[in-house]
């Protein structure tokens, strides 16, 4: 299935980078504080390095062979048609992470105009629908809209770290009591959630065959907006732990921060600025890309080819967009949390990554000339070395977020992973007519 190549670098760059640092800062930052207090900056910086090694195979892989669809492409071509499509199933159902992204717009909204406080769920609902009808009309009209978004984020952030940054107690980031409240589990669970804040550029990936030039643009987009957007994670989480108590800032956004620091003015651009522009661009950017293997998943047969139907005038997959507005918008009607949402969520995307790392582990001995043609220089031994080590982080990380999931979520888990199995076996059969008759 053919797209129309219109993506720019800086197109690919302010997608990715919405999608790593929307959530990760504004919403996940009072959830890491929660786990491990003061030393949450360090976790961050762990999460990004830690995120940077797992994505290097994946960056590698879309310097070969970029594609509309790029993850579920690489798991295909490499692994083969069955392990692609259960990549993509599990990816699919991670989409109610959105739901996190627009309840985190809500609160901050909330922040803004208090009288919000009582329909945050409908606050939640609106902004998605708003990213869902900018996305209607294509791709190019969302990144435009996206690269505003991005230079009025940052612009708030800075203002944070600017008033902020000299006001901090930095002796609390040298008492190990404050550092560790909860102990190494508690740092680590800090850990397995900003990663889920650190890793998101490389799903810029599914964009591979909308980019003007791929094999150049997207290795670039992926490494960089992931290094800016730790620099801000690690200085604006020294901000907001470091000046007002432990227990006001847990749990909660950076409005708490905001309010006791900035003055009156101020606050309300950085609300406005970085806090909803932040949610908005990690919306934006998910509705963006994430339609794209399921395209492609459908022209190989594994789904209904009339869900892939792309609106003529605008080149969008009108349909498969309003199934994503459906998915992300069924947490929130169900009242779940936050917490849950990503908890829950980063588990599964943990045990989705591993199927790329895997694929570029053996990249080379089933693509040969695939792995030559890569634009990115790359040892065998490298590239598979690089790929354990990913794997060896993602089942930790797997292991620490679904030991804090209840027993309702993994019933869950596990009907889910049945029914993707067992519904490859049936449309395997099915897809085996198809090519006979």
């Amino acid at each position: 299935m053919e797209l129309k190549k219109t993506l720019s670098f800086w197109d690919v760059f302010a997608i990715a980078l919405g999608q790593v640092i929307g959530s990760g800062i504004m919403v996940l930052i009072g959830i890491g504080i929660e786990f491990t207090a003061y030393a949450v900056p360090f976790a961050f910086i762990l999460s990004a390095t830690l995120s940077l090694i797992k994505q290097t195979p994946i960056v590698f892989m879309g310097s070969a062979m970029p594609a509309t669809g790029g993850l579920y492409v690489y798991c295909k071509r490499v692994l083969g048609d069955k392990m692609g499509f259960f990549f993509l199933a599990l990816l699919l159902i991670t989409h109610i992470l959105i739901a996190l992204f627009a309840l985190g717009f809500a609160n901050y909204a909330a922040a803004l105009i208090p009288a919000l406080e009582a329909n945050i769920k409908y606050v939640a609902l609106s902004i998605l629908v708003i990213f869902y009808l900018v996305n209607l009309v294509g791709i190019r009209q969302a990144a435009a809209v996206q690269k505003i978004m991005i230079v009025f984020l940052l612009t708030g952030l800075s203002t944070l770290i600017f008033f902020g940054i000299f006001e901090v107690d930095y002796s609390n980031f040298t008492d190990q009591e404050k550092l560790f409240p909860s102990g190494w589990y508690g740092f680590a669970l800090a850990c397995v959630v900003m990663s889920f804040a650190t890793g998101g550029a490389y799903y810029v990936s599914e964009l591979g065959g909308e980019m003007k030039n791929p094999h150049r643009d997207l290795p670039r987009a992926i490494i960089y907006s992931t290094l800016i957007a730790a620099c801000f994670f690690a200085l604006v989480s020294i901000v907001a732990v470091g000046i007002l108590p432990v227990e006001q800032t847990a749990g909660k956004t950076l409005a708490e921060v905001a309010m006791a620091i900035l003055p009156a003015p101020v606050y309300t651009a950085f609300i406005v600025g970085a806090g909803l522009f932040a949610l908005a661009t990690s919306i934006n950017s998910t509705f963006s890309w994430a339609t794209k293997s399921v395209l492609i998943a459908c022209d190989d047969g594994w789904l209904p080819k009339g869900i892939a139907t792309v609106n003529k005038r605008f080149n969008t997959p009108h349909i498969l967009l309003t199934i994503l507005l459906l998915i992300g918008s069924a947490p929130i009607l169900a009242d779940w949390d936050l917490t849950y949402i990503i908890m829950l969520g980063s588990g599964l995307v943990f045990i989705y990554d591993m199927v790329p790392l895997i694929a570029a582990f053996m990249l080379s001995k089933r693509l040969p000339e695939v792995f030559a043609a890569a634009r990115i220089k790359m040892s065998d031994r490298t590239l598979k070395t690089i790929s354990v080590i990913g794997i060896l982080i993602l089942t930790v990380q797997a292991a620490l977020t679904f030991s804090d999931i209840d027993r309702t979520g993994w019933i869950f888990i596990i009907v889910y992973i049945i029914f993707v199995i067992g519904y490859i076996q049936i449309r395997s059969k099915y897809r085996q007519l198809s090519k006979q008759s």
